[in-house]
Order: structure tokens, then C-alpha cells, then sequence
């Protein structure tokens, strides 16, 4: 396996045809005032991306993922620089050119959703159903201060569907103003009555390994200047198989989501109303000692977007919030938990604040944005004492009696609070029709606090929770972000992008305000899947990360034969949180860690490539092309040489596809390669496993025929056993049982086959 995979890796690295499949369809301009700055010569913003490196994942693109899934982070999946650390079956954790979780934005609709989870088990892209997003656009380097701050990392912004109106088309000048195209060569807006039309589909997936069923609707009524939009999406799974034929715990799920949104236009003029609604009763984390036993999310969102002669206005107010429960499913423990029994833990999560966004053209080659925001977020984490029950964290000499978890309430985090006030400034100009600049910068003012806190009893946990509370834990911090990008535009044929970075990111709640070193209550902390226990550290310094990057895209003169995108980087981070170990879980084979987090400096490196090509064009059987995408990062700690977490070894896919006209609809059939290169770069404190490496071949195909799309598919066609090299420990298999080594990694899903069928009206 090793070979065939190193192969398959080196065939998708050396490819000049590599590529992101989605980006062979023109995609739609999201910048509202490309056109001012294009000319036939070469615009500044080619198709509206903020960078060269910006990935644009289109509707269609998503409709052909989403029989494969119901987890919106994989949606993901196969974008360069983008990969992704196990969670729960909808709560992928996406990780950009190795850096994790909190240190990227991700914005849902407008709206930055927080983690309020211990455990990172509602991370914001699990609050949304495939069925109700309308693109996302990625950015991995070179992000402008305009698209995020308070971060190290990436920028994830998720868009809804944009309203469908009826009449004429809005001016352009407002995004989302304008009717959204209607998906399928067949569709229309059907009149219901004079002035008043609709449109709508509905779809329904079945996956075999895990008996997994979803079904999904999207519906649109509008007049000239009111659009009443819904998504609703309903999915369930048991627990999966691996290759091997055995059974994977606590990967089962059921997700329901709805949303609504009323919009008003008056010409360039648009206003929504977006709420949300999110209902998990259950979700496994395999990787977890905790499994998600309910999650309530409420969202509000009210926006505005404006456009005039001096440019554009963008203001928006919202309110997000989660109710969320955690104990052990019956399938790890062998018993029914209740919330007086097993280990029942509540968070409460809010997020609250504005946004404001001014565009303005300064001149017909000048752009000068500028914004303010406030993210407001508060959050409270207790867990009740329970009834003696007799059983133990296994192998970690904690009982779980009435000496453990008696006889008061634990309070982990109490009213804590992170509020973040922003402001910033960017110029973009073109200086010729070759020449184009970027330059911006942002304060993040972050002020953090939280409450005195207790352990479950006096014994066990009074002066770990004394100290804590006899210390300050009011910290703010004022950060400085900045960013300079270079674009040169050869020709339709070659252009290139040099950038540099200065991006903040100051602690999160839990890392800040985690406080017990009780090994129990410690091994409850930590989103990384890898078993360990995790305290926080109120003296933590802001990460400061320094990355330079380069973007190279070639494509033949009319862009439509082929193209490739070569981007190279690296970053330095100055007081990067990782963790000191200050004890042991536990003892011999199945010991885990004790950690505190800690500031060290850090670097990473490394390179995406990505590409299509058509290698043939004919009458009698359609269009044949090859598209990929590969990539590799490497990270360590510079004062102790120690690898850093979860790094990505070598990966890539690659996918040969035919589309064709037959039977009077369109036929797409693929076969993909998906392939990744041992791990044994792995973090020593952590425990991090090593992985071998391995590929696996996909089928999918789709047919759409007038108002009808048919999907049939097949991944890891060969039932290969394999392991995700971001995959973590198999903790739930582990506690049951099933493992004898905590340490084991996460075995992969094995053979499914799924099929679906989606109806557009």
C-alpha cells in the first residue's frame, strides 16, 4: 500500500493538470465592483477573489458532495491547503495549512459562531445542513484584513443562498440583490399568482455503512421586492464499519436544522431577516470521552446592504445561541445515561455583536474599505454531581462513585467572557493593468474575564478551585494585524501574487480558563481527539503569526483548456499555544497526559498545488477531463525541535471525469483517487499516533434529466482498512472494550455505496 500510495501522491504532485474539480464551472463574481477595476487587459480581482489562493465553492459543487454527507466541513474536502481532524459524524474540525480550529475564521451568513463545548463538539460549520449554503469561499494565505481578524490562520466564510426575486434583476451593485440562479437546466419560477412566484427542491440520500438516511428541502417565494426563503434538513446514521468489517462506536448521529429568511429589495437597496434552528439529540465522538447527548442552537441575524454613488454600505446585528449536553452513549458504556447518572455536562453559549462595512471607490483605480465589529461572547460550563454508580474511567484510576462526583455541582467555566472590538482599513489600487496592490490594517481589542469556581467536593478539588479563585482573571489584549499583497497580471495566461501577513489570535475561553489539574476533570478538556488532559493558563500570551506566501496560476490563453496553481508558504508564530506536561493519567501502555497550555514559538511551511485539464472533447462521448489537488505542511516547535500537532503529511486527489449529453439530460461519472503518505512525523507529548499510508478509490455519477438529478456513487470502492492521519485515538471503542490499547487510532469508514435522488421545482 505504501508504494501504490507514494505513486498516486507523486502522479498528483508532478501533475501540471491537478486540480480543485469544482473551479473547471465558471463561477459566479462575488466582489461587487470587479467590473470597475476589469478590462480586457486584466482586473485586479479576478472573479471577485480577494487573493489568488481564495477557492470558491459554487452550489453545484455542493450539490454533488452533499449525497455523500450531511457534515458541512466536508464540503470542504479537496480544497487546497484545507484538511480536516475527525469530530463528530457533522463536526469535522477544518484545519488550514496546519493550524486548527480556533486560529481560523469561520463565518456562517455573516454570523461567528464559538465552540460551547469543552470538547469542540458544536464548532460553528456544524450548524448548518449542505442543503441551505449557497458558496463558501476559502481563503488560506494572504488574507486581507477585511476578511477576518483575531486569528492565525484562514478565512471560512459560508454564504446562504442568495434570494430569488421576481421581475427584473436588481443593479449588480448589491450582492445577493439580484435573482440568484435557479438551480438545473429545467428549473424555473413557477407564478402562483400576478406578480408572485416560487421555487423550490427537495432531496433525499440513503448511505449504506451506517444505514444512513437524510432528507432536505429548499423552497423560495417572492414577489418583485419581498423573498420568503426555507431550508430544512433532517439526517440520522448509526455507527459505522470499518474495512475491516468491524464496528466503529460513537459515530452514529441524528441532526435536524431549519432556517428561514425574509429579505426586502427596492433597487440596489436589500434587507433580511435570517433565524436558524438547530436540534442534535445525539451525536458519537469516537476520539472523545464525552458524547453529545443534545444540542439546541438558535440563531438571529439581521443585515442590510446598500448600494450608492460613492460605493457600497454593509451593516449587520446578530445573536446566536447554544444550549448543549454531554454524557456517554449506550454503545460505550452499556447502559442508558441519564442526566442523574454516567457524567452529564451543560454549557450555555452566546454570541452577540455587529458588523459594519464600508466600500468605497476612491478613484477608477482606487478601493478603500474600512469596518467595526463587535463579537461578544459569554459562556457558562457546569456538571451536576450523580448517583454512585460503580464504574470508572477505565484504566485512568477514576472512580466515578459518590467520592468523585458528590456531592456539589462542578462549575468549570463560570460567566466567562470574550468580547472582541475591531477596526480596520484597507486600500486596494491598481497602479497599471499588470500592477495591483493590497495593503490594510485591523486592531483587535480582546478583553477576557470569568468567575470564582468550585469542584464537585471540597476533598478532591478545594485547592485547585481556591487557587484559581484567589487569582485576577480579567486580561485584555490590544492586537495589531496587517497585510500587503503584490498581484501581476502577465497575461489571461499567467498571473502571480506575492503577500505578507501579521495575524493575532488571543486565547479562547477554555484555554484561558480551564483550571482543575484534577485528572478526571482534566481528561474532560480538549478538542484534539488524543486522550490526554488539558488545564488552561491565565498567563497565556496572544499568538502572533508572520507568514509569507507566493501564488503562481498558468492556464491556457482562454482559460478553459487548463489551468494550475502552485502556492508555496511559510509562517513563523511567535508565542504559538501548544502545551507543557506537567503529569501523568493514569499508568503503563494506556497512560495518558497531563497539559497545560503554554506559549512556545513555532514554525510551519509548505506547498498546495491544484488544477484541471480537458484532454478531450467528442461528439459520441462527451467531455473527458483530470482534475486534482495535493499538498504538504510541516511544523515544529523551535525551542525544543518538537513536531506541532496534527500536521498533514503528503496528500492529494485525483479524478478523471466524463460528461455527457444523453437520453436528453446530462450525464457526470467520476473516479477518484484519494491518497495520503505515512505519518510518522507525530507530537511526542501528545501521544500522537503514527498512520500508514494508503488510497482509496471513489465512484460517483449523476445524471439530470429537465427537474430531476440522480445520484449514484461508491467511496473506498476497495473496503480498504485505513486510518486518518487527523483521525486522533479510538477512545469510545477503547472504554467499551473493544481495544485494548487507548492509543489506537481511528479506523476510517469503510465501503459505502449511496444513492439519492433531488426535485426541483
Amino acid at each position: 500500500m505504501s508504494k501504490i500510495a507514494s505513486c498516486l501522491l507523486a502522479g498528483v504532485a508532478l501533475s501540471p493538470f491537478a486540480a480543485h474539480a469544482q473551479q473547471a464551472s465558471p463561477l459566479p463574481n462575488i466582489d461587487v465592483y470587479a467590473d470597475r477595476y476589469a478590462s480586457e487587459d486584466g482586473p485586479s480581482s479576478r472573479n471577485g477573489k480577494p487573493t489568488l489562493n481564495a477557492t470558491i465553492i459554487s452550489r453545484n459543487a455542493i450539490a454533488t458532495r452533499a449525497p455523500v454527507t450531511n457534515d458541512a466541513a466536508r464540503m470542504l474536502s479537496g480544497t487546497p491547503g484545507v484538511s480536516l481532524q475527525t469530530g463528530g459524524p457533522v463536526s469535522s474540525l477544518p484545519i488550514i495549512h496546519g493550524l486548527n480550529d480556533d486560529r481560523n475564521v469561520v463565518v456562517l451568513g455573516g454570523v461567528p459562531i464559538s465552540s460551547a463545548c469543552a470538547n469542540h463538539m458544536n464548532p460553528p460549520l456544524s450548524y448548518i445542513d449542505p442543503v441551505a449554503i449557497g458558496s463558501v469561499e476559502v481563503l488560506t494565505v494572504n488574507v486581507p484584513v477585511s476578511k477576518g481578524g483575531d486569528s492565525i490562520g484562514g478565512s471560512i466564510i459560508v454564504n446562504p443562498r442568495d434570494p430569488v426575486f421576481a421581475g427584473a434583476p436588481a443593479p449588480a451593485v448589491v450582492k445577493g440583490a439580484e435573482p440568484a440562479a435557479v438551480e438545473g437546466p429545467a428549473a424555473i419560477l413557477w407564478p402562483l399568482s400576478p406578480g408572485v412566484v416560487a421555487s423550490g427542491s427537495v432531496s433525499t440520500f440513503y448511505r449504506s455503512n451506517g444505514d444512513a438516511l437524510s432528507v432536505s428541502g429548499h423552497a423560495n417565494v417572492a414577489t418583485d421586492h419581498f423573498s420568503l426563503q426555507y431550508d430544512g434538513a433532517w439526517s440520522k446514521a448509526g455507527n459505522y464499519n470499518a474495512g475491516d468489517g468491524s464496528v466503529v462506536r460513537s459515530t452514529g448521529y441524528e441532526a435536524q436544522n431549519q432556517s428561514a429568511t425574509l429579505s426586502y429589495r427596492n433597487e440596489d437597496q436589500l434587507l433580511a431577516f435570517h433565524y436558524a434552528f438547530q436540534n442534535i439529540p445525539y451525536q458519537g465522538f469516537v476520539n472523545q470521552y464525552m458524547d453529545m447527548l443534545g444540542n439546541l442552537g438558535n440563531t438571529f441575524d439581521l443585515s442590510y446592504k446598500g448600494g450608492f454613488a460613492w460605493g457600497r454600505l454593509e451593516a449587520s446585528a446578530y445573536y446566536h445561541l447554544t444550549q448543549h449536553y454531554m454524557n456517554f452513549l449506550e454503545d460505550r458504556v452499556g447502559y442508558v445515561t441519564t442526566p442523574r447518572t454516567g457524567m452529564p455536562m451543560y454549557v450555555n453559549g452566546q454570541d452577540y455583536g455587529y458588523k459594519l462595512k464600508g466600500e468605497i471607490i476612491a478613484s477608477q483605480i482606487d478601493l478603500v474599505r474600512v469596518g467595526n465589529e463587535l463579537h461578544m461572547q459569554t459562556l457558562n460550563e457546569w456538571w451536576p454531581p450523580v448517583l454512585p454508580s460503580g464504574m470508572g474511567m477505565r484504566g485512568m484510576g477514576m472512580g466515578m462513585g459518590k467520592s468523585m462526583m458528590c456531592c456539589s455541582t462542578f462549575v468549570n467555566v463560570n460567566n466567562g467572557q470574550r468580547n472582541v472590538l475591531s477596526t480596520y482599513a484597507e486600500w486596494e489600487r491598481r497602479w497599471t493593468n499588470q500592477w495591483s496592490t493590497l495593503v490594510g490594517v485591523r486592531n483587535d481589542t480582546v478583553w477576557m474575564n470569568a468567575g470564582d469556581v468550585q469542584g464537585y467536593n471540597m476533598m478532591m478539588y478545594g485547592m485547585n478551585a481556591a487557587a484559581f479563585n484567589a487569582q485576577d482573571h480579567a486580561r485584555t489584549s490590544i492586537n495589531f494585524d496587517a497585510a500587503a499583497l503584490v498581484r501581476y497580471y502577465v497575461d489571461p495566461s499567467a498571473q502571480y501574487e506575492f503577500g505578507y501577513t501579521r495575524k493575532t489570535r488571543s486565547p479562547s475561553i477554555y484555554e484561558r480558563y480551564a483550571w482543575s489539574t484534577n485528572a478526571m476533570a482534566a481528561s474532560m478538556i480538549g478538542w484534539f481527539g488524543d486522550g490526554n488532559g488539558y488545564v488552561g493558563n491565565l498567563n497565556l500570551n496572544p499568538e502572533v503569526a508572520h507568514t509569507i506566501a507566493a501564488t503562481a496560476h498558468w492556464s491556457d490563453p482562454a482559460q478553459q483548456a487548463w489551468d494550475v496553481k502552485l502556492t508555496p508558504y511559510f509562517t513563523y508564530v511567535q508565542d504559538y499555544i501548544d502545551v507543557d506536561q506537567i503529569g501523568v493519567i493514569g499508568k503503563g501502555p494506556n497512560a495518558a497526559n497531563l497539559l497545560r497550555f503554554a506559549n512556545h514559538n513555532a514554525e510551519l511551511y509548505g506547498f498546495d498545488i491544484s488544477g484541471r485539464a480537458l484532454i478531450a472533447h467528442t461528439a459520441d462521448y462527451g467531455d473527458f477531463s483530470i482534475s486534482g489537488a495535493g499538498g504538504h505542511v510541516r511544523g515544529w516547535r523551535t525551542d525544543a525541535s518538537m513536531n506541532l500537532y496534527h500536521m498533514m503529511p503528503l496528500n492529494g486527489k485525483a479524478a478523471l471525469e466524463n460528461a455527457i449529453v444523453i437520453f436528453g439530460g446530462r450525464l457526470t461519472s467520476t473516479v477518484e483517487v484519494q491518497a495520503a503518505a505515512a505519518k510518522t512525523l507525530v507530537q511526542s507529548v501528545r501521544l500522537e499516533p503514527t498512520t500508514p499510508a494508503y488510497a482509496i478509490v471513489n465512484l460517483r455519477t449523476s445524471f439530470e434529466y429537465r427537474n430531476l438529478r440522480f445520484d449514484l456513487g461508491v467511496e473506498n470502492l476497495g473496503n480498504q482498512m485505513y486510518y486518518s492521519p487527523l483521525g486522533g485515538i479510538d477512545i469510545a471503542d477503547w472504554k467499551a472494550g473493544a481495544n485494548a490499547l487507548l492509543h489506537t487510532p481511528v479506523a476510517a469508514i469503510g465501503r459505502t455505496i449511496y444513492g439519492g435522488v433531488t426535485a426541483r421545482f
